[in-house]
């Protein structure tokens, strides 16, 4: 009886931690009903969302509740443990240059000697985090683990901003979108300007490589910078920042920035392979950037193999495929 009365008492207070938590989080919920239009807008694109079909404001609120919905089961997760082990390998948390980051191993690769084939590094979106591609290694590139020893890295962007979002460097959502919608002119003027906070993220974002390279145990043209949206523009900006060229990288669903800069850059990394993959439906970052910085680097001398699928701003299912392929062409 003592014992059914505990567990009782164990539910209750179970049920009592759930409720606390769930108040605790409505109340770290913005009240969209005191956002600002742009407030709204930034809200759902931080979330992944489109609002190009919102046309009054209560419109962008109800999109807004959705993207919140969203972003908080994006954060409900629960955290995983310091090391995960698995048929696959091993995965764990580590801190480089500041960035948390989760690392997976080849089987047998942690302490080891042998050094990966490849380390694959990717960055996140804007308003993402670094779980989005977690499971890569084991669904997408499955195959290519199996017959490869190939080393995953996920760095965690950091907060910040007006609207407080995860980001590489201060990107003005709203700016590009208004660019998108006002046509080529603003747009072409937009890849011209140096982003706030890009320098830093440079410096930073180098050191974290240089670290990664060492832990793993890889010489730079053994790593693959990519990214998604944001990450995609950051990983080919670091790329051309680096002193040495990387095996290759992968910009999925991105745009150029600072063109000047990219294109006298490029000149010290002639050959460097780019795969390029973009929605022709994109709502967020318009399809014609993509061709954009096809050609951009195509004129630098970099090796291009440009992808395009049906869908929006996404990975999309028939660019997946060709670029495991791509991928897999390094090793």
């Amino acid at each position: 009886r003592r014992s059914e009365a505990a567990a009782r008492a164990g539910r209750r207070e179970t049920e009592l931690e759930k409720q606390v938590n769930k108040m605790a989080e409505m109340e770290a919920r913005v009240d969209v009903e005191t956002l600002s239009i742009k407030q709204l807008r930034e809200l759902i694109i931080s979330a992944g969302l489109s609002h190009a079909d919102c046309v009054e404001k209560s419109d962008l609120k109800t999109r807004a509740l959705e993207a919140q919905r969203r972003l908080e089961l994006a954060a409900a997760s629960s955290p995983a443990p310091a090391t995960r082990s698995s048929g696959a390998g091993t995965t764990r948390d580590v801190t480089l240059a500041g960035y948390e980051c989760s690392l997976q191993e080849p089987a047998g690769d942690q302490g080891a000697s042998r050094a990966p084939d490849l380390l694959i590094i990717i960055l996140h979106g804007f308003g993402a985090t670094n779980s989005d591609f977690a499971s890569v290694p084991s669904g997408l590139a499955g195959e290519l683990c199996r017959v490869k020893r190939v080393a995953w890295l996920f760095p965690q962007a950091e907060a910040g901003g007006s609207m407080g979002a995860t980001q590489w460097w201060e990107l003005d959502a709203m700016k590009w979108m208004m660019a998108a919608q006002a046509g080529g002119d603003a747009l072409a003027a937009l890849i011209r300007e140096e982003p706030k906070g890009l320098k830093e993220a440079r410096e930073r974002l180098k050191s974290m490589v240089e670290e990664a390279t060492k832990l793993v145990g890889i010489a730079l043209d053994r790593v693959v910078l990519a990214g998604f949206s944001q990450g995609a523009m950051t990983a080919m900006d670091l790329a051309l920042e680096l002193e040495g060229n990387v095996a290759a990288v992968s910009m999925l669903s991105g745009a150029p920035i600072v063109v000047d800069q990219w294109a006298a850059k490029l000149k010290r990394h002639k050959g460097v392979k780019v795969f390029i993959s973009h929605g022709m439906s994109d709502p967020v970052l318009p399809f014609a950037a993509s061709g954009w910085c096809k050609a951009l680097l195509e004129q630098g001398g970099a090796q291009v193999s440009y992808h395009t699928h049906g869908g929006g701003h996404e990975i999309g299912g028939t660019t997946a495929q060709p670029l495991v392929e791509f991928w897999a062409g390094l090793v």
